[in-house]
């Protein structure tokens, strides 16, 4: 077994530490050779770089942004631009006076794209860094340059820094003082050094587990657990990481089962922990594996996705060590619809710049995506994962999860309240979710399970069907203010806007028409309002689980705006407009913003509320239809028949096919009322006619008189054959009478 004596690498860089800032001044590796890329810049560039420099220095922004269109049209090789700023005295100061001046902004960030590029690119040369450590068994002056450009380097060292104390050829002295400097490399090299942990190499596990106990971050402390449970190690290394746990998680780790330790970690990567946050500085980061025969090994992942897949892993892990370990189930279900979604908007934001797609190196061609597994899991992990989503307004999380509960459970798994989640319904809680997809999404599963007995929360299933049928998928807005002067302007702002506006004196009577109406994205309240007063109003909306995340501005007086601002400053959603100051901009400014201040999604899209009031009016049809003995569906009649006269055609169809299984007079009546309409396009009256048909079959002929005769005069005029086809179906319906039918065989000729 080899061995080493930490204490020797200390005093051996002791020794050498009055050497090292001469050195590093100097910027020179053996020979005076420059420690930089392979290929220097060339003269071109570098006159470019000076150039562009001397510009902005002299404040002369035409002239630097010549040369600095110049050095990006050149598409250099970006360690040159790299090695030439880091060349250049105080080139990161005159760098930011660039950025100061608004015609050199641009190029100045494109510039400054290349030097972080490069910077990377030159930290992870394998060239590079082997050269790097083979400085280390040089002069004193070599290994204090090979460690600075190593510390650099970071995660992208380990690997080779790893194989270099696998190699039985390593001499015992490079050996020391590669485990003397890996503590160096910190935090950036925590998670290739937990892999390497997985050496058979006793030497390397000895010295990863000391590195990581010095470097002291506790997403270390899993993987020293894992170590500390081989049994295949020595006694030594297993002192040696129970020492080095405790130095990144506290003694109180070592008694604490290993699949919990995974579990912390997973729910720390989920919910983006700062110290486990990639550089912000890159699209990517390193997903780092071990992999015998080759050692520490990475994949580039897009940054978007990595704290989901080091969730995922982590989540896994804990079930390789305990498989009754459930809580990471749903977790690990949460993260990898969130992965995908996180995936899908990276790569929309990456087409909207003209940037190439990413793809996730963790997910095999031929693996299937998260909704496969959310299928396959059980319910109660489902609704477990439907918790977590409903809790951090997930969107994601939330419909990918609502979509497998609709598909493979059963009423009694939907409705259920779990012990583990203290009792919550989470399916019945999405009904309140301030995502109207959400809403939407849980109402109709609810509805189409068809229960058959009552649960707690039965009775908010078909009023959120109702607020989907009325759903028209432009933005909502309540506006609450008794000056009617300045609530007009403002209510033409917002409309102009793009905001449908439900507008009154008093905010409650604003709020209750709005909400009936279908839903509601906006809340502007004058500070002049009574019964209640804005402050009220506000926390009434926020009393609510619906409004909880809604936004509200406040049309504040001058002399009430401090005391505005004081409630924003408690309500990060209230935002404070100076009433004398309101202006079309200020309006515009604010519709927009809502939707990056709610957590919840945007509003729906004028094609989604379409699609979402027919799917509305199918589930309350299907109810009706089954004769449904939980859900009260006399609520929806007033909505259905309103749902007739809506401007979109599909959804006037949709609601005449519910309305035809509602036993009410009315709702037939009102069916009849659409297929007589002159004015209507023929194929809304044809499929009325076909719902009034099924109607009159299914509850018997409750028309009017004069509705009658309508249908009569219908099949007897003359006009459209499919119009009169469709009339006389709904006349052999009605089973009337041969003296009300003569006429009818009268007009034969």
């Amino acid at each position: 077994m080899r061995s080493f004596d930490s204490s020797a690498g200390r005093t051996f860089c002791a020794v050498l530490a009055s050497l090292i800032w001469a050195a590093l001044a100097l910027g020179q590796g053996p020979g005076g050779a420059t420690a930089s890329p392979s290929a220097e810049p060339d003269r071109k560039l570098t006159e470019l770089w000076s150039n562009f420099l001397h510009y902005i220095l002299i404040a002369r922004p035409e002239a630097a942004e010549s040369y600095g269109k110049a050095i990006i049209d050149a598409n250099p090789d970006p360690r040159h631009v790299y090695t030439l700023a880091m060349r250049t005295d105080k080139s990161g100061a005159t760098l930011a006076a660039g950025r100061g001046m608004k015609r050199l902004a641009p190029t100045v960030d494109r510039i400054s794209e290349l030097i972080t590029k490069g910077a990377r690119l030159v930290r992870m040369d394998p060239a590079e860094i082997a050269r790097w450590i083979k400085m280390l068994a040089g002069t004193p002056r070599e290994f204090l340059i090979g460690a600075e450009r190593l510390t650099h380097s970071g995660e992208y060292a380990v690997p080779q820094l790893i194989a270099k104390l696998e190699d039985p050829h390593t001499t015992t002295e490079l050996r020391e003082r590669i485990a003397t400097i890996l503590p160096r490399l910190g935090k950036d090299a925590v998670r290739p050094l937990c892999e390497a942990l997985n050496s058979k190499d006793p030497y390397v596990r000895e010295v990863t587990a000391r590195t990581l106990g010095r470097i002291g971050y506790w997403h270390a402390a899993p993987y020293l657990k894992e170590l500390t449970l081989r049994k295949d190690i020595l006694k030594r290394t297993r002192r040696v990481a129970e020492g080095a746990l405790i130095m990144c998680a506290r003694r109180s780790a070592l008694t604490k089962p290993v699949a919990e330790l995974f579990y912390e970690l997973a729910e720390k990567y989920y919910r983006r922990h700062e110290s486990l946050i990639p550089d912000s500085r890159y699209d990517t980061a390193n997903v780092w594996y071990w992999q015998d025969g080759l050692g520490v090994t990475y994949k580039v992942a897009p940054r978007a996705i990595f704290n989901e897949i080091y969730c995922m892993r982590a989540a896994r892990r804990a079930l390789i060590h305990d498989e009754k370990f459930h809580p990471a189930i749903p977790l690990w279900i949460a993260a990898n619809l969130r992965k995908e979604d996180n995936l899908r908007k990276e790569n929309e934001r990456r087409k909207s710049a003209g940037k190439s797609e990413l793809k996730d190196p963790t997910h095999p061609a031929d693996e299937p995506g998260a909704a496969f597994y959310a299928l396959a899991s059980s319910p109660k992990y489902l609704q477990a994962a439907l918790a977590r989503g409903l809790k951090d307004n997930d969107l994601a999380v939330c419909i990918g999860t609502i979509s497998a509960l609709a598909t493979t459970s059963g009423t009694a798994n939907l409705v259920a309240s779990f012990d583990e989640l203290g009792g919550a319904q989470p399916l019945v809680a999405a009904l309140g979710s301030p995502a109207r997809l959400v809403r939407y999404m849980a109402a109709e599963t609810l509805a189409l399970a068809r229960p058959q007995k009552r649960f707690t929360g039965w009775h908010l299933v078909v009023p959120v069907l109702v607020e989907a049928l009325r759903q028209t998928g432009a933005p909502t807005a309540v506006l609450a203010d008794p000056d009617l002067d300045r609530r007009n302007k403002v209510k033409d702002l917002l409309r102009a806007a793009g905001c449908a506006v439900f507008d009154d004196a008093n905010f409650g009577t604003a709020l209750r028409a709005a909400h009936q109406a279908g839903g509601l994205d906006l809340v502007v309240v004058s500070s002049e309002v009574s019964a209640p007063s804005y402050k009220a109003a506000v926390a009434l909306l926020r009393s609510e689980a619906v409004f909880r995340r809604l936004p509200v501005v406040v049309l504040a007086r001058p002399a009430e705006t401090m005391a505005a601002k004081a409630l924003a400053k408690s309500d990060p959603l209230v935002t404070v407009l100076r009433a004398d100051k309101v202006d079309a901009n200020a309006v515009a400014g604010l519709v927009k913003k809502m939707h990056a201040d709610a957590a919840g999604p945007t509003p729906l899209t004028p094609e989604q509320g379409a699609e979402w009031a027919i799917r509305a009016a199918n589930a309350l049809r299907v109810l009706a239809q089954t004769k449904n003995p939980v859900y009260d569906l006399t609520v929806a009649t007033k909505s259905l028949i309103a749902a007739l006269k809506d401007k979109r055609d599909p959804v006037r169809i949709a609601a005449a096919g519910a309305l035809a299984q509602f036993r009410q007079a009315e709702a037939q009546r009102a069916i009849a009322e659409l297929a007589d309409d002159a004015d209507a396009p023929e194929e809304i009256r044809l499929a009325a006619y076909a719902s009034l048909s099924e109607s009159i079959r299914l509850s018997g002929n409750q028309l009017t008189e004069k509705q009658i005769n309508a249908i009569i005069e219908m099949v007897t005029a003359k006009g459209s054959l499919k119009l009169r086809e469709g009339a006389a179906q709904a006349l052999g319906a009605l089973n009337l009478p041969s003296e009300k039918i003569k006429d009818l065989i009268l007009s034969a000729k």
